[in-house]
């Protein structure tokens, strides 16, 4: 089991920041990793990525030395497990609003005693079982693997008081869109009331010493860090356009200023 850099940053108190990417392209994943990102989020949940075309995204992140992070489609066992079976550093679980459903994604990510994921230490996490022992790698891969869970919705952030204390997760992430559209206001998510709900929430982690993620517009960054946010993510899509923009601006004015 490989250590977890994006773990071991994010327990050092520093930010990390994410690309979330909802094709399975190994290229760009690994370039996303020599551009210098710290964690890619392989997007199951609202893209094209399935258990298998995964594998080869991991192992590609892995050669650049970004850290792999599923988002299944939720927090059934079945539904997680065989991506980190297949290798994910962590998974990202969507829509988890109550400190039982909390439980439940620790349980299917951890190996007894710590949970009940299914035992398999032959693949490619276990480095095929070539290597060390099962108890080894066993206590590795709870040590390493990181838990994040997904407040999405008003249910969430009422609970949220219960939930930081579920033992085993290791990042709790507001998502500022689904939240939004929790509390009619559907895709502001810089409305003011939806801006408050997400720093109510931030308060509840960060003061009961967890670590917070968002998502947010980029220029509200610069605000939730302020508020002790660690965890961050882009989309290959904005990063595609902002660049795409700032490229065609430049050409484009130079093509004018020569007449063509």
């Amino acid at each position: 089991m490989r250590e977890n850099t994006l773990k071991q940053k994010l327990y050092d108190g520093k930010a990390a920041f994410g690309v979330m990417c909802t094709f399975p392209s190994p290229p760009v994943v690994e370039m996303l990793g020599y551009l210098g990102f710290d964690w890619i989020l392989l997007d199951n949940e609202h893209g094209s990525i399935t258990v298998d075309s995964a594998e080869s995204c991991i192992a590609a992140a892995e050669l650049s030395g970004i850290a792999p992070i599923v988002r299944p489609v939720g927090i059934k066992p079945e539904l997680i497990t065989p991506f980190l079976d297949r290798g994910a550093w962590g998974v990202q679980v969507p829509r988890v609003n109550t400190a039982d459903e909390a439980r439940a994604v620790v349980d299917a990510v951890k190996y007894g005693p710590e949970g009940h994921r299914g035992l398999f230490s032959g693949g490619r996490p276990a480095h095929y079982g070539f290597a060390g022992n099962t108890t080894a790698y066993v206590e590795a891969a709870n040590r390493q693997t990181l838990v994040c869970i997904m407040i999405e919705e008003v249910e969430a952030i009422e609970n949220l008081p219960d939930m930081v204390k579920v033992p085993g997760i290791d990042v709790y992430f507001i998502g500022s869109g689904d939240l939004s559209q929790s509390m009619g206001y559907t895709g502001q998510q810089a409305h003011p009331e939806v801006q408050s709900m997400m720093e109510r929430g931030v308060k509840i982690i960060t003061e009961a010493g967890r670590i917070a993620g968002c998502s947010c517009p980029d220029t509200l960054i610069p605000k939730f860090l302020g508020l002790g946010v660690q965890y961050f993510h882009s989309t290959v899509g904005r990063l595609l356009q902002q660049s795409s923009v700032a490229y065609l601006q430049v050409v484009r004015e130079a093509a004018a200023t020569l007449g063509r």
